[in-house]
């Protein structure tokens, strides 16, 4: 059997969703099997089965397949993940554009990211503005490690600060980007399997609406915006409205949203 037959079939058992089985199957190959070339096929082998099997075994469990691995891709580069921070995610990349647009604007930008976890927003914004000063915080730790590692070798430029938002933060900066918590309680019981297994911190929030970091944010960010700086927010599915309505409680400015390729409401900036 040829080795991306083999793959497939045997990620469809472990219960891998249809619509995602190609895409995992090119993901094993190129970041697990090293095959970069992916019209290449060739025969499987017993050593190659061996190598294989944990994996299937995990995804079994519904582990996701970045954390079996250890990376994840984000606008072109790997980045190193375990379950102590979110997988990067292609609708983030809405997020990240928004921001390297809003930059432009300034000759030296200065960039705070807010609970930065694999560190894929503020790296890809130092790779992408080099002009920029980039600082990424976060309240975990372990999350801020990774980080690190990731920014070594995309961006190192990077300052990063453990902080439970601004609690750590003493500057002012012309934009201030964050994918905070947005999912309410009441979601947890119609999550996929796959998320159960990223860390819950990152994820859920305490109140109904799943706003509260939002309205954190926003709240406190006036204190840390310079004159005319923007603040950008990726958002849940329905928040658009209730956090649009923060920002003008709030007496920001300027208030757009965008819509990702689903025509879903995904990011907000506005102006202090």
């Amino acid at each position: 059997m040829q080795t991306r037959k083999y793959i497939y079939e045997n990620l469809k058992n472990a219960g891998v969703d249809e619509n995602e089985l190609r895409a995992e199957v090119n993901f094993i190959l190129e970041n697990f099997l090293n095959i970069k070339n992916l019209y290449v096929d060739f025969e499987v082998t017993d050593v190659i089965k061996e190598k294989l099997a944990p994996i299937f075994e995990k995804r079994k469990s519904g582990m996701p397949l970045q954390y079996i691995i250890g990376i994840a891709d984000f606008m072109g580069e790997k980045f190193f993940v375990n379950e102590n921070v979110l997988i990067p995610r292609p609708e983030t990349e809405i997020l990240v554009l928004k921001a390297i647009e809003t930059a432009k604007g300034y000759s030296s930008p200065k960039i705070l990211d807010i609970g930065t976890g694999t560190g894929c927003i503020g790296i890809m914004l130092k790779k992408k503005l080099n002009n920029a000063t980039v600082v990424s915080c976060d309240i975990s730790e372990k999350a801020i490690e990774i980080a690190k590692q990731n920014a070594e070798k995309i961006a190192p430029d990077i300052t990063f600060v453990q902080s439970d938002i601004f609690s750590n933060i003493n500057e002012k900066f012309d934009i201030i980007v964050s994918n905070p918590p947005y999912i309410p309680p009441k979601e947890k019981s119609n999550i996929q399997k796959e998320v159960t297994f990223e860390p819950s911190s990152a994820l859920y929030t305490t109140d109904e609406q799943g706003i509260e970091f939002y309205e954190k944010i926003i709240r406190d960010g006036k204190n840390h915006l310079a004159e005319n700086g923007y603040m950008l927010f990726e958002l849940g599915a329905g928040q658009a409205e209730l956090v649009k309505k923060i920002f003008l409680d709030y007496n920001y400015k300027e208030i757009e949203i965008i819509k990702d390729l689903e025509n879903n409401n995904r990011v907000i900036c506005a102006k202090v």
